[in-house]
C-alpha cells in the first residue's frame, strides 16, 4: 500500500537543501559581489575573482551533490514498499555521504566568508564538528530520523549565522538595495531617452 502524502524524507530533505541555499545566498553572496566590485587592482581583484568564484565554490558543488545523492538513494529506499515507515538503520557511509557533503558545504562557505570579510566564520565550523560528532549517533539510528537531526542541525546552523552577522546582514542589504535603486534609475533614465 503506498504512502498518503510527499515521504517525509524529501520533506526533511528539502529542509536541508533550502537551509544551506539561505546559508550562502542570504548575505555571503552579496557581500562577495560587493568585495569584488569595490577591490579595484587589477591583480587583487583577479584573485578575488579565481579564490571565490571557482576554488571556494568547488565545495559548495561537491557538498550540494554529496547531499542529493544520498537523500536520492533514501528516497528511493523509502519508495520500496517493504521499507519501515521510518527507514532502515541509516549506516556509516550514507552518514559519511550526507553530514560529509554538508560539512564540505560549509567549510566552502567559512572559506568564502573570510575571503569575502577577512574572519572566521564560526558558525559553519562549529557546525561541522558537531556533525561529525553527530556520525556515530545518525548512523545507527533510522533513516527519517536521522536525516530529520541533519535538518535541524541545518536549519539550527544557518538561524544561528543569520544572527550573528545581524548587523553585517543590514549593511550588506542596504548597500545591495542602493545598488538596485541606483541601476534601475540609470535604466529608466535611459530608456526616457531612448525609448
Amino acid at each position: 500500500m503506498a504512502r498518503p502524502g510527499p515521504p517525509p524524507t524529501a520533506v526533511l530533505g528539502i529542509a536541508v537543501i533550502s537551509a544551506l541555499w539561505w546559508a550562502y545566498f542570504d548575505t555571503l553572496a552579496l557581500a562577495l559581489e560587493q568585495a569584488l566590485h569595490g577591490t579595484r587592482e587589477p591583480a587583487a581583484r583577479a584573485r578575488l575573482a579565481r579564490d571565490a568564484y571557482t576554488s571556494l565554490h568547488l565545495p559548495l558543488i561537491a557538498g550540494i551533490i554529496f547531499v542529493a545523492l544520498g537523500l536520492k538513494d533514501l528516497l528511493a529506499e523509502g519508495a520500496d514498499p517493504s521499507t519501515p515507515a521510518w527507514g532502515e538503520p541509516l549506516g556509516g557511509f550514507w552518514v559519511l555521504v550526507l553530514h560529509g557533503g554538508v560539512a564540505v558545504y560549509l567549510l566552502g562557505l567559512a572559506g568564502l566568508g573570510w575571503r569575502a570579510w577577512g574572519e572566521v566564520r564560526w558558525v559553519p565550523l562549529a557546525t561541522v564538528v558537531l556533525l561529525a560528532a553527530l556520525g556515530p549517533l545518525s548512523s545507527g539510528v533510522p533513516e527519517l530520523a536521522a536525516v530529520g537531526l541533519l535538518a535541524l542541525v541545518c536549519v539550527a546552523s544557518t538561524g544561528a549565522q543569520t544572527m550573528v552577522d545581524g548587523p553585517r546582514r543590514r549593511r550588506t542589504r542596504q548597500v545591495a538595495l542602493a545598488e538596485q535603486e541606483a541601476s534601475e534609475a540609470e535604466q529608466s533614465r535611459w530608456r526616457g531617452e531612448h525609448l
